[in-house]
């Protein structure tokens, strides 16, 4: 490796070192500091370092994609100097790395390419960017620039790393140390994946997946039970409702329990911005709330969203953004949805409809002809859905 060539790959990885361990800082921020103040890449919506931290993309293995660059930025600096250390003593094992230059190349052309697609999912699919990381993806085209040997092919550049690779492993102690090292971290990334003790929002997921898996058959926007159920249950709620909260844990364990039940969620948010019935802000950030169930039942995650908004208790726009991120959402297509004037109409026409069934509070359940305001336990709800004629089902979890 030329002097000048040691000298550029050092700099950038030491910048991109930098910028994996700042990145680290922001990401335990984001998942793990609850009072932590916005990071300085915290700008707008669009460019949110802190946002994308939040997400499930911004891991892999259970090992934060942050973690990951500064063990990738290490590694360009061990191959930019293995030439030098091959010379200490006790370090001769590490005269199998013939070809330095090349293996930077090639993890670098790697991480470039893993960087373009990660860019297109941040810009596509979460829709907000990490300036930081933006950076490493430069950094990562940078290095991969500096490294590739002068007059030849990215091919041959591929071939003599591979080529190193094989020839090495004729010797039986490169094999025992490679063996031991890939055990090593095979057992690292399967503990992290596992435990999830990196990656609180991958957790939070899989704790939210028991609701999102029980009527993956049965659900249609606000609507879930089967289609022809002989039980219908018009629940008419609000999202800061504290009774809702649990009638909603109640209303999931009916239809798993009962073949014959379904239930049709109608939300009257009582907060005086989307309510003409409101004097008061009784209920402040219920129509916000609405606004996005709403949307997220444009595609099909209505209930989804609606646990999330319960368990989660979201008090802005930008926390409901947040957690929706963690539902495999179209973030883009959700904000243009719930800021529709098709959702505000959604929305007065439900308070309409409430208004000519007499609905005055929250929650309230319209069974046939009966109506029952509030409730004060799921045996007591139970026992009424059974003498409406509900049938339980044989076998239910």
């Amino acid at each position: 490796m030329t002097k000048t060539k040691r000298i550029i790959i050092t700099i950038l990885a030491i910048i991109g070192l930098a910028l994996s361990i700042e990145l680290c800082i922001v990401y335990y921020n984001a998942n793990f500091a609850i009072d932590a103040t916005p990071s300085i890449c915290a700008i707008s919506d669009k460019m949110d370092c802190d946002s994308v931290a939040k997400t499930s993309y911004s891991q892999f293995f259970g090992v934060p994609l942050a973690l990951w660059g500064v063990i990738l930025y290490l590694f360009f600096l061990f191959m930019t100097y293995v030439d030098k250390l091959q010379n200490i003593k006790g370090f001769g094992l590490l005269k199998v790395f013939k070809n330095p230059s090349s293996y930077i190349f090639c993890i670098a052309l790697i991480s470039f390419i893993i960087s373009m697609i990660l860019g297109c999912i941040s810009v596509f699919k979460i829709d907000s960017i990490c300036v930081f990381c933006f950076m490493t993806y430069f950094i990562d085209l940078l290095i991969t620039i500096s490294a590739k040997t002068k007059g030849e092919s990215v091919y041959n550049e591929i071939k003599t790393s591979f080529s190193d690779f094989i020839l090495a492993l004729k010797d039986g102690r490169n094999v025992f140390w490679l063996v031991l090292i890939l055990l090593l971290f095979m057992s690292i990334l399967v503990y992290t994946s596992v435990s999830n003790i990196l990656t609180p929002q991958i957790a939070k997921m899989k704790q939210f997946e028991q609701y999102f898996k029980l009527y993956d058959s049965e659900v249609e926007k606000n609507i879930m039970g089967p289609k022809d159920a002989d039980i219908v249950i018009n629940e008419y709620m609000d999202f800061n409702c504290g009774g809702c909260f649990f009638s909603q844990l109640y209303l999931h364990r009916l239809v798993s329990e009962f073949e014959n039940v379904k239930v049709i969620q109608r939300i009257i948010p009582l907060e005086k911005e989307c309510n003409h019935n409101m004097r008061f802000d009784g209920h402040k950030g219920s129509c916000l709330k609405a606004k996005y169930a709403l949307a997220a039942a444009k595609q099909n995650m209505y209930w989804q969203m609606a646990d999330v908004l319960f368990n989660e208790a979201p008090d802005s726009e930008k926390e409901i953004i947040e957690e929706a991120r963690l539902l495999d959402l179209d973030i883009k297509k959700l904000k243009e949805d719930a800021n529709s004037e098709q959702i505000k109409n959604e929305i007065q026409e439900m308070i309409k409809y409430a208004d000519s069934q007499d609905i005055t509070g929250t929650p309230t359940f319209v069974i046939g002809v009966n109506k029952k305001i509030g409730i004060n336990s799921y045996g007591e709800f139970k026992k009424y859905i059974i003498e409406q004629g509900g049938k339980e089902k044989v076998n239910h979890d």
